[in-house]
């Protein structure tokens, strides 16, 4: 059965920044809905697209974002001139999003490793528990589109055999359900906390990501458009970039996609 009125709304407003909360119990994907309420006129500093099941979740490229219920998925759209958040982070926001998801885990699954593959993953354990997707809508250039998966109680166990292969939930690694208000509002309070460093100006990007990085001192394949680059991850920059140690020396990577991590079992 699916659960009744699972989110608070005027709680997750009054707790949180957001300014405005669209909810619906079922969407096919919050970040497509976000996408068209932009597009109809945006003229506030957030908002928050929720949905209490999301049946068609997109990913970076062709990927799909597999969702039962009882996972949290929602898009947070913020506009870059009312929040402060200079345009030329945006494309490292990722890593900073990355950074609030694992800190929520961590106080949801305090003796479960939280782990994070550069750009958008979020690991539990040795599995994604969390996926992140950036998009800037070319009509409304001023707002960035940040949408979030993460599993909370949609336990994997029912999922496709691939996907319980290499993803898994809150529920899963702790046996414990969470109310999906509380989880969402931590999150968005640890998303607040990232929006402001970066206000501030504060560096230290990469030494924040150093300790959780999953592929830092690992042989990963680097994918972008038709070309694929090997070598040895020395792990991520300030300017959020991917350091690449090859024989003709170290490059950083900016965008594109790892299509394979010794040692790690990526979700395709």
């Amino acid at each position: 059965m699916p659960e009744a009125d699972p989110f608070d709304c005027e709680r997750i407003q009054r707790e949180t920044f957001v300014a405005r909360v669209h909810y619906q119990p079922q969407m096919s994907s919050t970040s497509d809905v976000a996408l068209e309420l932009v597009a109809e006129g945006f003229d506030e500093s957030s908002l928050l697209v929720l949905a209490g099941q999301q049946s068609a979740g997109r990913g970076r490229g062709a990927n799909r974002w597999w969702s039962a219920g009882g996972g949290l998925t929602f898009t947070l759209v913020l506009s870059g001139s009312q929040s402060g958040l200079p345009q030329e982070c945006w494309p490292r926001f990722s890593l900073h999003v990355a950074l609030a998801a694992g800190e929520t885990l961590s106080a949801y699954a305090p003796g479960t490793p939280v782990g994070l593959k550069w750009p958008n993953d979020v690991f539990l354990g040795r599995r994604k528990a969390c996926g992140i997707l950036l998009e800037v809508p070319p009509a409304q250039p001023d707002c960035l589109v940040i949408g979030i998966g993460l599993n909370v109680n949609n336990s994997l166990e029912g999922g496709p055999t691939e996907i319980r292969q290499t993803a898994t939930s809150l529920v899963d690694e702790t046996g414990l359900e969470h109310d999906r208000t509380d989880v969402l509002i931590r999150l968005l309070q640890e998303l607040e906390r990232e929006v402001n460093r970066v206000v501030a100006g504060e560096a230290a990007l990469a030494d924040r990501w150093r300790p959780l990085c999953l592929v830092r001192g690992r042989t990963i394949t680097h994918r972008a458009a038709t070309r694929e680059v090997t070598g040895r991850c020395l792990g991520v920059a300030e300017d959020g970039s991917l350091l690449l140690e090859t024989p003709a020396g170290v490059s950083p990577l900016y965008g594109g996609t790892l299509a394979a991590v010794e040692g790690l079992t990526l979700a395709r």
